[in-house]
């Protein structure tokens, strides 16, 4: 377990250090919209955005991000609020997308429109395409090819 929370922190740390202006700005700017966000609004730095992200993801970002409840800006889109999800969640993403769930996953399949109905065989369809996926090198990329494997189960 700790090696467990060790590696998550980890990967957290690398996240924020490879975002663009993670360490320059203010942390919107670095980390996206969200709870945590708000908490550290106007700080900047590595510490604040690391500490915003974690808050972030681990208070259901994405419920808050889709209910405009989370500091996002009032024209974000909801392409470009799943851009910001994947790229801050990337390594947790690619872990339940291979294990075929997780909160993070169905959050993902719930941004995407994805009827509830159509969520198993979803997720079951990402967990197939897991390896091309997150093979891409980008963000735009990774989202691309998860359009493409959800476009049957979007309503």
């Amino acid at each position: 377990m700790k090696k467990a929370l060790s590696s998550i922190a980890l990967a957290l740390s690398l996240t924020v250090m490879a975002s663009p202006g993670a360490q320059a700005g203010t942390t919107q700017s670095a980390v996206g919209c969200g709870i945590g966000t708000m908490l550290f609004d106007n700080s900047t730095g590595l510490l604040y955005s690391l500490l915003a992200m974690t808050t972030n993801s681990s208070t259901f970002n994405t419920v808050s991000m889709t209910l405009g409840l989370g500091n996002c800006p009032t024209g974000a889109s909801i392409r470009g609020q799943i851009a910001s999800f994947i790229e801050f969640n990337k390594p947790q993403l690619a872990v339940e997308v291979a294990q075929g769930q997780g909160d993070r996953l169905a959050a993902l399949v719930t941004m995407f429109g994805v009827k509830e109905t159509n969520r198993p065989a979803a997720i079951s369809a990402l967990k197939a395409n897991q390896v091309a996926i997150f093979s891409q090198s980008s963000t735009e990329a990774i989202q691309n090819e998860m359009d493409k494997t959800l476009q049957a189960y979007i309503s």
